[in-house]
């Protein structure tokens, strides 16, 4: 009796800490976001054309997806021979420094072009730490799980991340509250600098997180890999590419509408920045409620169910968004940004968990999701404020290119999740061998 409440407490406990790990971890990330599409291009990059300003700025934002893969492999090495638990506190405290330092950095006006290649580094950073969190934050949640609930466990950390998301954007919105110059000087760095007491409390938090049953049964009966990566390459280039395809239209969308919806509205329409934060906060806040509603489906239904309905509501939404943009109707902007964060995104975002976590067995778990999707993410979340800049220019400031790139990645996806294999079950895979047992078939 006192061994199934420790193991509940345990369990609360993860969820908790996952969530507030996790809240910290993408507040950090995102925060960059916000400012690569409002700020990076007047305080790093002032001296050149202000259309070039921006690519800089989204370039310098894209630089840390370019590094996520790195930082996935890396840390998923770590994780499938070490543990999961030392490898996501040393992520976490390394993403809270590097996020820091942002905060302390000078502009172009003070040190000319010596804070901008600083502000790189340090985002090369945050890209290794953030490669290193996904993969392991819903790897621990789901192998802390029963069966029954995985989907519900692995949507915590997805939801956490819109909870930081939408934290991060309520603080810019404040800081906006500034006059502009005091918002330039200053104010931009506040949500920064925030970021040291956070990482205090995250640390605290996360120390004290069991490490991952499955992964101390596996260490147990000697299943470890000497070299993950290499197995995965081997034993599971299917499901790799699977999870890289997957997760290509959830990235475009979401930075569709984060950053180069937000950049656009604000540099080209000319709508308030206050009020773009707005609307992408609301449909953070939907979306981070209904990620544990489709995580309570999944695990009624399905994670490839919800998956393709998450991909089928994002194409769903493309053309009424755009036409919305175009009109300048912020009233459609917002609903634009529930439909596709709250509906579309929210469905992919909860189900993945579970459903990247079943392609591969314990053994590389880590390595095998976090390289499939930070690899996702280099080659299409990173770059695509960049794409959205030069098929706008190219279209001479309409839209309607862009989101028809965007329409063709969701395609892209919803035929890569359908033909995606059998997946492992996580029932009795705590030893279990790559490809070899607990292959289950889970399609639709």
């Amino acid at each position: 009796m006192a061994s199934t409440a420790s193991t509940a407490r345990q369990k609360r406990l993860i969820i908790a800490s996952t969530f507030i790990g996790s809240t910290i971890e993408w507040y950090d990330f995102f925060i960059f976001g916000t400012v690569s599409a409002l700020f990076l291009n007047k305080l790093f990059f002032p001296a050149v054309d202000p259309t070039m300003g921006t690519i800089f700025g989204f370039m310098t934002f894209a630089t840390a997806w370019l590094v996520r893969p790195i930082g996935g492999v890396v840390a998923g090495h770590l994780g499938d021979r070490i543990g999961r638990k030392t490898t996501l506190l040393w992520s976490f405290i390394i993403m809270g420094a590097a996020t820091t330092l942002i905060g302390l950095l000078p502009t172009y006006e003070s040190a000319g072009y010596v804070g901008a290649v600083l502000l790189v580094l340090l985002r090369v950073v945050q890209g290794l730490s953030a490669g290193a969190e996904y993969g392991g934050a819903i790897v621990t949640v789901v192998e802390h799980a029963d069966e029954s609930r995985r989907g519900l466990f692995g949507s915590v950390p997805q939801s956490a991340a819109f909870f930081g998301l939408l934290l991060g954007n309520l603080t810019f919105l404040a800081m906006t509250m500034l006059d502009k110059q005091a918002l330039m000087n200053w104010g931009w760095r506040v949500p920064f600098v925030l970021s040291a007491a956070m990482l205090m409390v995250g640390i605290y938090i996360r120390n004290r997180v069991a490490e991952s049953p499955a992964f101390v049964k596996a260490k147990a009966a000697g299943n470890i890999e000497k070299l993950p990566v290499m197995t995965v390459l081997r034993e599971f280039p299917q499901q790799l590419l699977g999870v890289l395809f997957a997760q290509a239209a959830p990235n475009t969308f979401f930075y569709t509408c984060a950053v180069a919806m937000v950049s656009y509205a604000v540099s080209k329409l000319k709508m308030n920045q206050a009020d773009m934060l707005i609307a992408v906060s609301v449909g953070a806040a939907v979306e981070m409620l209904m990620i544990p509603v489709y995580g309570i489906l999944s695990d009624r239904i399905g994670g490839r169910k919800v998956f393709v309905w998450g991909i089928a509501a994002l194409l769903i939404g493309a053309i009424p968004f755009c036409l919305a943009v175009e009109a300048r109707s912020y009233a459609g902007m917002v609903a634009g940004y529930v439909w596709v964060l709250g509906v579309g995104h929210a469905a992919c975002h909860s189900s993945q968990a579970s459903l990247f976590s079943d392609m591969f067995p314990t053994s590389v778990r880590y390595t095998g999701i976090s390289a499939g999707y930070q690899m996702s993410g280099a080659i299409f979340g990173g770059p695509l404020p960049i794409v959205a800049t030069v098929l706008i220019a190219y279209q001479n400031g309409g839209i309607r290119l862009f989101f028809g790139y965007a329409m063709l990645i969701g395609l892209v996806s919803l035929i890569a999740i359908m033909a995606s294999k059998p997946h492992y079950s996580l029932v009795g895979s705590d030893g279990d061998q790559p490809g070899r047992k607990h292959q289950i078939n889970t399609a639709p």
